[in-house]
């Protein structure tokens, strides 16, 4: 729990100054960081003006940075001025006179129009008052005092006067390298032992400070919600309005990592889910729409919140199928290369097991209990071909069985939503039911996101890829796999994978397998995910979230802002909340899985550079990517491996956006 301002005063009653940070300590602002003014900008430039400002934010970033370096290179002291930074700009874009003065205003009214105080620091100044302390602003920015002093207005400290504000624009230097500290004695006029100083930057605010010797308070929680500062476009900003929103939430209290990715980036997630079927409902006649398990939980839950309200949607059915399931289902053959999908070429398994994946006996000279590696398991079951062909006709019957109950032999248009990934067990799906109802029927995939194997199975099914598809970019390709083990470990149900269906006589019910790693799970961190996307999503669709974020903001892109501000850049907290995640794959959906946060390798100082390829494949396949190499970064002895892999495989750097971003 953080200090309170009361409590803060108390513990330095010999204080006569009271200085404060400006931005993310009095005031902030409605998006997550600073630079995602810059999208807001963006967004009313292209409205306004065309095309032609697509890509402003990023440049917008960059010209600030050049504004520095040029700066660096003549006074390493001194701080830019916006002056600075329009110039760069000016000569990024080939602007005119009149649209810089228009961009310069644009800023400014942008800046004044998201602002928000921060509470800690609007109680903390009325405390003050009450004291009768002398206060001072102290920022580090390149806005001017009088930019400063409209700002802290619209966020109601009408008691700034430009006489309140030091601002390093304005002076030969910065907070950061003691020099505006100097100016702040000077002109305070008061020693600095009777000085405190309550800001967000552990060593602006902090360290230096504390050199001086002025009493200081770091206060950082409207930092928690700051990402890497270039990616920035307009498609961030429903996100970045989710994180502000439960930023200032959770301000003065306990970070909770399970708010923060359930009514931000899950409950953007679920939200498009439930949108996306709810635009398609409106261009064509649907039938019913079905929500995959487990990728569909979530969404299916909103959905029939709708529904009470608008009785007019299509049913909505929960539909428990797995990949393995369903593949199973259409087997007519054991060849050696169909045994090889049984089996991963590492794994092990007793015949007890390898029994439960083919839904039959087997016949094998070995004790039920005797663990098998991967090529004597694939040859059992090509030795009992006929065994488990004939289980798989039999599990045929039991998943149409079951699939009628659900709705999907019903004539008529069905939507399938569905996370991904290559839509190929969606796409065997269609072709049983095609077999047994023909043209009666059609389905339509609506999946989060399609990597490039997608396309052979776009010739079996119609499939539409919400935020991503295998027609983007390689280098999407490559990050949208390096995040899907956290997606699939986060939009998920309080059940495990479905592995074989009852007969007849039992409805036809779904034979779930229940592991102890996703049970653990779910308890301890994506149960509270799911209930705070749920109500986020909802609130969404509705109109009704206090973020102003809406079913409009609902876009392609947005999500996949969203996914990549989380997946490809996470923070810190967020790393750390998801290590408890076990991700299985096998096909029966047992055993202990592998961590979505991967271990670095036993001795990475000594590590061989040239086995870094197969560490990347394996973290690609098995892990979430980008989390894992975060994870690394801030491991001692291990921070030179994430290093080379960033010169080696460029797109897990952490600026996603590039030059041929999709905005």
């Amino acid at each position: 729990m953080t200090t309170s301002p009361s409590e803060l005063l108390q513990q330095h009653p010999h204080v006569e100054l009271l200085t404060l940070d400006f931005f993310d300590t009095l005031v902030t602002r409605s998006v997550a960081q600073p630079t995602h003014v810059f999208g807001v900008m963006e967004q009313e430039l292209v409205s306004r003006f065309g095309s032609r400002w697509r890509g402003f934010a990023r440049k917008r970033v960059l010209a600030e940075q050049r504004a520095r370096e040029h700066s660096a290179r003549i006074d390493p002291i001194r701080d830019i001025s916006f002056q600075e930074i329009l110039i760069e700009l000016e000569k990024a874009l080939d602007l005119t006179r009149d649209e810089v003065n228009f961009v310069s205003e644009l800023e400014h009214f942008t800046e004044v129009q998201l602002t928000v105080p921060v509470a800690f620091g609007r109680e903390l100044t009325r405390e003050a008052q009450l004291q009768g302390l002398k206060m001072l602003i102290v920022s580090d920015n390149y806005m001017s005092s009088r930019h400063l002093v409209e700002v802290a207005h619209a966020a109601g400290y009408s008691w700034v006067t430009p006489d309140h504000i030091v601002v390093s624009c304005e002076h030969a230097g910065l907070k950061e390298n003691g020099a505006l500290w100097k100016q702040v004695i000077a002109q305070a006029n008061v020693a600095p032992v009777k000085v405190l100083h309550v800001g967000d930057h552990a060593i602006a605010d902090g360290e230096v400070p504390a050199s001086y010797g002025i009493h200081t308070h770091v206060n950082s929680d409207m930092r928690r919600v700051h990402r890497d500062m270039h990616n920035t476009s307009p498609a961030v900003i429903p996100l970045s309005r989710l994180e502000a929103h439960i930023r200032d939430q959770r301000a003065g209290d306990q970070w909770d990592s399970a708010l923060s990715l359930g009514a931000g980036l899950v409950g953007l997630v679920v939200a498009s889910q439930v949108v996306d079927a709810l635009r398609v409902c409106e261009q064509r006649y649907v039938t019913a729409v079905h929500f995959a398990a487990r990728d569909g939980w979530l969404a299916h839950q909103v959905w029939n919140s709708l529904r009470e309200k608008q009785p007019s949607l299509p049913p909505g059915s929960y539909t428990a199928f797995s990949r393995s399931v369903v593949w199973r289902s259409v087997l007519t053959t054991m060849t050696p290369e169909i045994a090889r999908r049984f089996m991963g070429d590492d794994e092990t398994v007793t015949l007890e097991r390898l029994e439960r994946r083919v839904s039959c006996s087997l016949r094998a000279n070995v004790s039920p209990s005797k663990v098998l590696n991967a090529d004597e398991a694939r040859a059992i079951l090509v030795e009992n071909a006929t065994e488990v062909v004939e289980a798989s006709r039999s599990l045929k019957q039991r998943v149409l069985g079951y699939f009628s109950r659900q709705g999907l032999l019903k004539d008529g248009h069905h939507l399938i939503i569905d996370l991904g990934w290559t839509g190929s067990t969606l796409a065997d799906m269609a072709d049983l039911l095609r077999s047994e109802m023909g043209d009666r029927i059609s389905l339509e995939g609506r999946l989060l996101g399609l990597y490039w194997d997608a396309s052979p199975n776009r010739r079996r099914l119609a499939m539409t890829g919400f935020a991503m598809d295998e027609f983007h970019p390689n280098d999407d390709n490559l990050r949208l796999l390096g995040i899907i083990k956290l997606l699939e470990a986060l939009v998920t149900a309080p059940h495990g994978s479905v592995v074989d269906y009852l007969d007849a006589e039992h409805n036809y019910e779904p034979v779930l397998a229940e592991t102890a790693p996703e049970v653990h799970a779910y308890t301890v961190l994506v149960g509270d995910v799911g209930k705070h996307a749920i109500d986020t999503a909802l609130a969404i669709v509705n109109g009704t979230h206090p973020s102003g974020v809406t079913a409009n903001d609902i876009t392609g892109d947005a999500l996949w802002a969203a996914m990549m501000q989380v997946g490809h850049t996470p923070r810190p907290d967020e790393v750390e909340a998801l290590s408890v995640i076990r991700h299985v794959t096998s096909i029966d959906h047992e055993g202990e899985g592998s961590p979505i946060i991967a271990q670095p390798p036993k001795f990475p100082r000594t590590f061989p550079p040239q086995q870094l390829t197969g560490v990347y494949d394996d973290l690609i396949r098995q892990h979430w990517l980008q989390g894992t190499v975060s994870n690394w970064t801030q491991r001692k002895g291990a921070s030179w491996i994430p290093s080379v892999m960033y010169a080696k495989w460029p797109f897990l750097h952490p600026h996603w956006m590039n030059d041929s971003e999709r905005i």
